[in-house]
């Protein structure tokens, strides 16, 4: 009788627990902890943590005043890489650390929401959980209007904006060397906005995912509007820091080289930004095209 009722049941609780997790939402940043300790300090013992927990620095930058901006990954998070299509854009993790008002934020990109909009293949749940453990986990922040999972998989802001599937196609080379060569000396070329964060090289595949600063170098109208510290002015004014938006990822994937349109990585980073207004996406209407010149520019210096 039992096990006749528990067969009954057992439908019915699965889909219970379907429904609950395709209900399930998420935000972009996660604030680990608010702290009395200094920028560099802070920005120190993050990286120590970090470290003991199994990640690895590969870059470090400051993207505005009084904030840094670390990107680690780590074997396991390597391994999701390698298994999805475009895994590169998800293989750092980026960890802000942000003086203001006289305490310290420390935030990261919430890897769960990492994993669907940038559709990964593979479960980031124990990534979400070991960076909670080891930096923190106060709330999560950055979308009031929180966005399921299948939400996130085709994610776009409004009809006509671009989806993840719709990057810049920067360009294409006769071999993988080749189009990582190219990105290496563009990204060297100094006097320019654009600089080196950091490389990841994605394992068993043709696939490398570099990190962008962007830094206007000059009062040029192209450099200010992928300055980062301009960007940020717009889109960050509220809440806690959201600094970790940067750095600016370039796939290079086999031959091609690529970068997610603007259009779309900064709305699924800032969802509930208003297309007018003083903080509004209409305030940056350049700063895609000037992103994308840019990015081409900076590939056509290095061949």
């Amino acid at each position: 009788m039992k096990t006749r009722l528990l067969l009954t049941l057992l439908p019915m609780l699965l889909f219970c627990l379907t429904a609950a997790a395709e209900d399930t939402t998420y935000q972009p940043f996660v604030l680990a902890s608010v702290n009395d300790t200094g920028l560099e300090a802070q920005t120190q013992t993050t990286i120590d943590l970090l470290a003991e927990a199994g990640f690895n620095l590969v870059g470090q930058y400051s993207p505005v005043e009084d904030a840094n901006v670390l990107v680690v990954t780590s074997p396991a998070l390597l391994e999701i890489a390698a298994a999805s299509d475009k895994g590169g854009y998800g293989a750092g993790e980026r960890v802000s650390i942000t003086e203001r008002g006289g305490k310290t934020e420390v935030a990261f990109i919430n890897p769960l929401y990492i994993q669907h909009a940038y559709r990964m293949e593979a479960d980031m749940q124990e990534t979400y959980d070991l960076l909670s453990a080891t930096l923190g986990n106060e709330v999560s922040f950055g979308a009031e209007k929180k966005l399921t999972a299948k939400k996130l998989g085709k994610y776009h802001y409004m009809a006509t904006m671009p989806y993840f599937d719709d990057p810049y196609e920067l360009g294409s080379f006769n071999s993988h060397e080749a189009a990582v060569a190219a990105v290496e000396e563009g990204l060297a070329v100094e006097g320019d906005a654009l600089t080196l964060v950091y490389r990841i090289d994605i394992p068993g595949k043709n696939q490398t995912v570099f990190g962008v600063g962007m830094k206007a170098s000059s009062d040029a109208d192209e450099e200010m509007e992928i300055d980062s510290a301009h960007q940020l002015a717009i889109v960050d004014f509220e809440g806690y820091s959201k600094v970790a938006y940067f750095p600016y990822e370039i796939l290079v994937d086999d031959n091609d080289v690529e970068a997610l349109h603007m259009r779309f990585r900064m709305a699924v980073h800032f969802p509930d930004l208003s297309m007018t207004g003083k903080h509004g996406f209409t305030k940056l209407i350049k700063a895609p095209g000037a992103t994308e010149d840019a990015l081409e520019a900076m590939l056509g210096a290095g061949q």
